[in-house]
């Protein structure tokens, strides 16, 4: 019995670790995307750049800062969707369209 409850508690010490070192990884991405954003404004109210070239390095910068939290959410929180069932049908207004 004691085996067995030190192997539960090293399995669920395991987890809260890897779950508090992924919150501080997102953590971290926010803080560089914060950053960044106040480093572009710095140039652009300085008039080292233009307002597209502005536009411009803020859409990047929000991509990549969606995509790289989303793949991070990921691998820390896992999918949560199970690919192998259909999708459910939204504002499923019935075989004919009705409309209500």
């Amino acid at each position: 019995m004691k085996f067995t409850l030190k192997w539960f508690a090293l399995f669920t010490l395991s987890f809260f670790i890897a779950g508090c070192s992924g919150g501080k990884e997102l953590r971290r991405l926010e803080a560089s995307y914060k950053a960044q954003l106040e480093e572009y404004a710095e140039q652009y109210k300085a008039g080292e750049i233009t307002k597209a070239q502005h536009d411009k390095k803020v859409t990047l910068l929000n991509s990549r800062y969606g995509n790289r939290r989303a793949q991070m959410e990921r691998s820390i929180y896992g999918d949560g969707i199970d690919r192998t069932r259909p999708a459910p049908m939204i504002n499923n207004r019935g075989a004919a369209g009705r409309r209500y």
